[in-house]
């Protein structure tokens, strides 16, 4: 398990809105940091990888928490460290 430097949670923003964010919560890390992030939009799954593929940030860890429910709704937890340099 990877321990965060900074955790941001993002339940209800989308994914068009999310990759943003998560640029701007990276900003204040140090090149290898790791940022947590927690989402509940099932889109975040292809696109937050994709969005650490084209900035060259590594995805270090995904899981997902699937609730016991009726809907398909999820709780995804990424881990992105920050590139160097």
């Amino acid at each position: 398990m990877t321990t965060p430097h900074r955790t941001l949670d993002a339940p209800g923003v989308a994914c068009i809105d999310l990759t943003p964010l998560i640029a701007k919560t990276m900003r204040d890390l140090q090149p290898g940091e790791v940022l947590e992030v927690h989402t509940d939009d099932p889109a975040a799954c292809v696109g937050v990888p994709a969005w650490c593929r084209l900035t060259r940030n590594r995805l270090v860890q995904t899981s997902a928490d699937h609730a016991h429910t009726d809907q398909p709704t999820t709780q995804t937890t990424f881990h992105i460290a920050k590139r160097e340099s």
